[in-house]
């Protein structure tokens, strides 16, 4: 079975709150061969900004090319940053370097990039 990713959800991990970020089909801001939803983006910045004011741990997956070039949910990483919560962030190993340069996070800051085996990518498919 030939499987496709056709876009991505952003959901609140408190409320379960979710809604499609983007998907290969207008409308939406073109990026790459996804088109963001605004809304989407505007609801996953805010909880970002909300976490940063009193989260103890904010959850970012993913920060990538869309941050990196000041889009996406970088306003909400950047609030993000500059609170006292531990962040954890999911990059993908290529965009450690720059997204560690972009968020001015010192060298020394831990950075585990794990590849997903062809058995992870299965079972995130439902086979076995």
């Amino acid at each position: 079975m030939d499987r496709k990713t056709v876009g991505y959800r952003v959901r609140d991990l408190v409320s379960g709150q979710e809604t499609l970020l983007c998907s290969l089909n207008p409308p939406g801001i073109p990026f790459r061969r996804f088109f963001f939803s605004p809304e989407a983006l505007e609801f996953a910045n805010s909880l970002l900004k909300e976490a940063a004011e009193g989260a103890q741990v904010i959850l970012a997956d993913e920060v990538g090319p869309l941050e990196l070039a000041g889009g996406g949910f970088a306003p909400g990483m950047r609030a993000a940053l500059s609170s006292p919560a531990f962040l954890v962030l999911t990059v993908r190993p290529s965009l450690v370097d720059a997204v560690r340069a972009w968020a001015g996070l010192p060298a020394t800051t831990p950075v585990w990039a794990l590849s997903p085996t062809e058995a992870d990518i299965r079972r995130m498919h439902g086979g076995s």
